[in-house]
């Protein structure tokens, strides 16, 4: 019976030296994860005046890949967004920005795109602002 006895506790601790070994492995892949995740936050100038902007901007930058999260201010027109570097670069989030309508301090919108806004979107239009205010 002594023997019996003396093998559970050497399989006992057997089992709790496994249980910490993947304990210690787990937090090794945990900490590995996050020293080098890609994923990034900026937040930088994007114009726009209204509500409309705001949906537009949130709404279209959601649905690009490698965006996780975005948020517009309407008010001091800063765009808070995170992204994963791994497939999407600042760059071209301020390419893709222009291409739906909205100026940042690094791309202009083709006049084009711009001049398809609704008239309530007019940022560059200084009363447009001005009725905003």
């Amino acid at each position: 019976m002594g023997h019996y006895l003396e093998e559970c506790i050497i399989l006992d601790l057997d089992m709790e030296l496994i249980k910490i070994k993947n304990l210690f492995i787990i937090l090794f892949l945990l900490s590995f994860s996050l020293v080098f995740s890609q994923t990034k936050t900026d937040t930088f100038f994007v114009d726009g005046v209204c509500g409309m902007c705001k949906e537009r901007i949130e709404n279209s930058s959601i649905k690009v890949k490698g965006i996780k999260m975005v948020s517009w201010n309407v008010d001091n027109r800063m765009l808070k967004v995170i992204y994963n570097e791994k497939k999407i670069n600042l760059p071209d989030i301020h390419k893709f920005l222009a291409s739906i309508g909205h100026d940042t301090k690094i791309e202009k919108a083709p006049e084009e795109i711009y001049n398809s806004l609704a008239m309530c979107c007019k940022y560059r239009d200084p009363q447009v602002v001005k009725d905003h205010q």
